[in-house]
């Protein structure tokens, strides 16, 4: 069932009936809601084992920001998880796809940075900065918005140097999900689930300093890559 749902989907989506309403503002507010609902479904009828959740807890309780980094295909639960008073400025590219992330987050009080952090996102950075500097939290998906999957973009590591703050690898896993035939093979959390979450241990601002950029990063994706391993060690195991 799962398969022919996606199927239908997919014709859908390369529709040229689907390519023009998807560039109206009602379409991508009307779409946000029913994904926003899908997706605090799926995360309040799972069994979530949480692993690292000291780490955020202990920046937040000492005022001190980062940015949260995880992989595009580990999207779908990553705006459940914030449960702090203060918000997430997620950052999202400025096209189709991207604009409907940042409608759908915003439906989770968080808001939406337009940009990028590849080369051509000088104006993201700098706004991105800007926001860590006045202690705010900052979530950067550093392969999106059309990868190559699991490919750090520069960017994260120069805003984490410029505005001396760290780097929180977050991902999760679940027993049921399908993956889509996407660029980034994007995870679709199933209701009624178990799953786990995890925060990997925090990649500090002086660390990277210490690095060329290629060795930062290679660093930061191995840091995003173990924690999708860990929470599928742990998926398993239970």
């Amino acid at each position: 069932m799962s398969k022919f749902l996606t199927e239908q989907f997919q014709k859908i989506k390369n529709s040229n009936f689907f390519k023009r309403i998807r560039r109206k503002k009602r379409f991508e507010i009307i779409v946000s809601k029913i994904m926003s609902f899908l997706m605090r479904l799926s995360f309040y009828t799972t069994r979530w084992t949480v692993i690292g959740k000291r780490i955020p807890e202990s920046y937040h309780r000492k005022g001190v920001p980062f940015i949260v980094c995880l992989w595009h295909d580990r999207l779908m639960m990553a705006p459940c998880v914030w449960k702090w008073k203060k918000p997430l400025h997620v950052l999202a590219s400025n096209h189709a796809d991207g604009r409907l992330i940042a409608k759908i987050v915003e439906n989770f009080s968080m808001p939406a940075v337009l940009g990028s952090t590849g080369k051509n996102g000088i104006a993201a950075a700098k706004k991105l900065i800007q926001l860590v500097k006045a202690k705010e939290y900052v979530a950067i998906i550093p392969d999106g918005p059309k990868g190559p999957r699991h490919k750090l973009a520069p960017g994260i590591v120069a805003i984490s140097k410029l505005a001396k703050v760290d780097i929180l690898p977050f991902s999760f896993c679940v027993k049921r999900y399908y993956r889509f035939n996407s660029w980034d093979r994007f995870i679709w959390v199933w209701p009624f689930n178990r799953g786990v979450m995890v925060w990997e241990d925090p990649i500090s601002f002086s660390e990277l300093k210490n690095m060329s950029e290629q060795e930062s990063i290679d660093y930061v994706e191995s840091k995003i890559n173990r924690a999708s391993e860990r929470a599928q060690e742990i998926s398993n195991d239970a």
